[in-house]
């Protein structure tokens, strides 16, 4: 189980601890959707999901290659209102990364970290950065398609501007592990 990196009430934690994220059984996600709905409906009520975590979920900028549309928009047209959202079994990725960040290895992170300067990356630092990203993906044998969708989140949190973190996604799905 991955370490929540906000800060979680003791209801929270309670709640984080009873929801299986990488479940294995049907059993596993049906007993996983309460306290996943209440876990998220209790972090949106005290805004504790950092903005550009949330923006990842609701804004279209956020969504390369996702036609104008925010990943918000797509997931309600299976899900019509907005509870039945927080309890929907596809959900569950997106609040795992609400809690705990990118899904990456902390060597990866602490170097876009350590680049970003005011919590800013800019399309220069991106570029530098990419080849980095890259190699973490062949160092640690990453699937490139979860890992560019990792370092794109990264990316964002460091500061990059989504037209920016999306030229880090495309250069990580396209590698080829041998």
């Amino acid at each position: 189980m991955r370490t929540p990196d906000i800060p979680l009430t003791a209801e929270e934690l309670a709640l984080f601890s009873q929801i299986h994220f990488d479940w294995k059984s049907h059993e596993d996600l049906r007993n996983s959707l309460d306290p996943m709905e209440a876990l998220a409906s209790s972090l949106l009520a005290r805004d504790a999901i950092p903005e550009v975590r949330l923006s990842y979920f609701t804004d279209p900028d956020f969504n390369p290659g996702g036609r104008g549309k925010s990943r918000q928009s797509a997931f309600e047209k299976n899900a019509p209102s907005g509870d039945d959202v927080l309890r929907h079994p596809q959900f569950l990725r997106y609040l795992e990364y609400f809690i705990c960040g990118p899904d990456l290895p902390a060597t990866a992170i602490d170097k876009f970290k350590s680049e970003s300067w005011g919590g800013r990356l800019t399309g220069s630092d991106v570029n530098d950065l990419t080849p980095h990203a890259r190699a973490f993906v062949r160092e640690y044998r990453l699937d490139p398609h979860r890992a560019a969708e990792e370092f794109f989140k990264l990316a964002v949190e460091c500061g990059a501007m989504p037209g920016f973190a999306e030229n880090v996604l495309k250069s990580v799905r396209a590698v080829k592990l041998p």
